[in-house]
């Protein structure tokens, strides 16, 4: 059984992390591009004191919309998952992290961590990463007395 494991398993273990990473950011998202809750001008950004809120409330809710999509599909997860990250770093520091780790920034440090094991690991196997552009694939092996530089 350990053979199974650590043979074929380790190669499939970033699909239920992008699947439950893309459709929890998906899923938030389009709520903030089509909700009445999650209209950009309710977003709230405003009381943070940036420069230009509706900005970067809209940058916000591309990023998770098509970020979480990108990273469900596994195209471009490495970028996707990195700006992913770097929105929940944002609220963790803004929002939530004056309510403590229990009850306040517990579930967006788990959301901070699964999205930078993406960015470390890549996409894996099963995504357009590996099976069409072919990053993360394993290298291909030489012939017989070939070395890798020929």
């Amino acid at each position: 059984m350990r053979w199974f494991l650590t043979r074929y398993l380790p190669e499939w273990g970033t699909i239920p992390l992008r699947l439950a990473l893309g459709m929890i950011f998906m899923a938030h998202g389009w709520a903030k591009l089509t909700g009445p809750l999650g209209t950009i001008e309710g977003f709230n950004i405003e009381s943070w004191g940036w420069a230009y809120p509706v900005f970067w409330a809209w940058i916000v809710a591309l990023v998770e919309t098509f970020g979480g999509l990108l990273v469900i599909v596994g195209l471009f997860t490495r970028v996707a998952a990195f700006l992913i990250a770097c929105v929940m770093t944002v609220a963790i520091l803004q929002v939530r992290l004056a309510g403590g780790f229990v009850g306040g920034f517990e579930f967006d440090f788990a959301l901070l961590m699964i999205a930078l094991s993406l960015v470390v690991s890549g996409a894996g196997r099963l995504s357009v990463d590996r099976d069409v552009l072919g990053w993360g694939a394993p290298p291909k092996r030489s012939r017989v007395g070939e070395t890798p530089y020929d």
